[in-house]
């Protein structure tokens, strides 16, 4: 199976027609420093084919990577290889790092939390609970489900090519704001009618958390914390709304064809706000999908609207959308989402009775990892999780 996606928001390719500076990663088969563990489930005996697969990992053709893996009360953190190529810093367990589309699981979670304390519905039309916000007329019939599901048919903001040209032209701080990004999306005609079929739309998100800013009366940054990180105590996880990553992180790699090498794009914007600007640590990662999955963040029967899910159409990667998360079957069911944006790529996987956990993250994104690089992240992640 493949597990590495190949969406992101912007090709390699043409970054390396505008990117001017670039940074050499460590050469292939130099896999840099020795994996690390951390925690004292850890100490006592972790698993060395799991250290040896993420060394390969690295040598394969990515600076970094950390895996969490978790089974039944046991858990395991390794690093391998580089957080920063030039310093060079080695990469260490509890590093942050973009999550990306992850982002899109606590933006669903919040919407459902509303909808469990009945202050919207699940079928109640976008376009009457935002007035004004979506043009009169525009996408008739889309639904909080449909934005939640990525079937509402409305026009993605990222294939419009204005939104990458600042970032494009070397511009990696530019701000866009989400109402200049559904203003951009609103110009194209939907894809199709909404709930005809799925189709990845970061406009979905967007929408959504305006949703939560409409219903709630409050910033979709003070419910995202009041509602999830605080309660969970994610520390390492943030919504940043400027190019910088808090605290000690992984730099983020992009490879372009051409002697240049790798492209640093740590300090790209995270522009894609609710629907993917996310940082998070594999630890916060692995606590938020135990504790959605575990039942403490949603009822059983927003669990079940949740995890009732429809195939995803457009992309290789074999798996079925639910409202906010991922539904795979590499052995059994494993639910999480992926992540992969520009210098990052993370997927978090767990078991339906959360018994089972893994989240591994390298700081390169999915279409720059080579094909040895892909098959070796996706035999990790398979092993790790399976067991294997």
């Amino acid at each position: 199976m493949s597990a590495v996606a190949t969406r992101t928001m912007f090709t390699a390719a043409a970054l390396a027609v505008t990117l001017a500076a670039g940074f050499a990663a460590p050469a292939a088969g130099s896999a840099g420093p020795a994996a690390g563990s951390a925690g004292p489930a850890a100490a006592g005996g972790h698993d060395a084919g799991l250290r040896s697969a993420l060394d390969d990992l690295v040598a394969a053709g990515t600076p970094g990577a950390i895996l969490l893996d978790r089974h039944h009360g046991r858990t395991v953190r390794l690093a391998a290889g580089y957080a920063e190529v030039t310093a060079p810093e080695p990469m260490r367990p509890a590093d942050r790092f973009r999550a990306a589309s992850q982002m899109k699981s606590y933006t669903a979670v919040l919407v459902l939390q509303l909808v469990q304390e009945h202050r919207l519905g699940l079928d109640d039309p976008v376009d009457r609970l935002l007035p004004g916000v979506i043009p009169h007329g525009y996408g008739h019939g889309v639904t909080v489900r449909h934005l939640l599901q990525n079937n509402s048919g409305l026009f993605n903001f990222n294939n419009d090519p204005r939104v990458l040209e600042p970032y494009l032209a070397g511009d990696l701080g530019h701000v866009w704001l989400p109402a200049q990004l559904l203003e951009i999306a609103f110009e194209h005609e939907p894809s199709f009618p909404a709930g005809a079929r799925f189709e990845y739309s970061d406009t979905n998100f967007i929408l959504a958390a305006y949703v939560v800013e409409a219903v709630t009366g409050h910033s979709f940054d003070h419910e995202l914390r009041s509602r999830i990180l605080r309660p969970l105590g994610l520390r390492g996880t943030e919504l940043p709304t400027t190019s910088a990553i808090g605290g000690r992180h992984a730099h983020g790699y992009t490879t372009i064809p051409g002697p240049t090498g790798d492209l640093d794009v740590t300090g790209l914007y995270p522009f894609s706000w609710a629907a993917g600007g996310l940082t998070s640590t594999v630890d916060d990662s692995a606590a938020f999908y135990r504790a959605l999955f575990g039942g403490r963040l949603l009822g059983p029967a927003l669990m079940l609207q949740l995890k009732t899910t429809i195939p995803v159409t457009d992309s290789d990667l074999p798996s079925r959308s639910g409202l906010g998360v991922q539904r795979w079957t590499p052995c059994g069911v494993a639910w999480g989402h992926s992540g992969d944006a520009p210098g990052y790529l993370v997927y978090t996987w767990i078991s339906a009775d959360t018994g089972d956990e893994t989240v591994l993250m390298v700081n390169k994104d999915g279409p720059s990892l080579s094909p040895a690089a892909g098959a070796a992240y996706n035999a990790l992640l398979v092993r790790a999780f399976c067991g294997r």
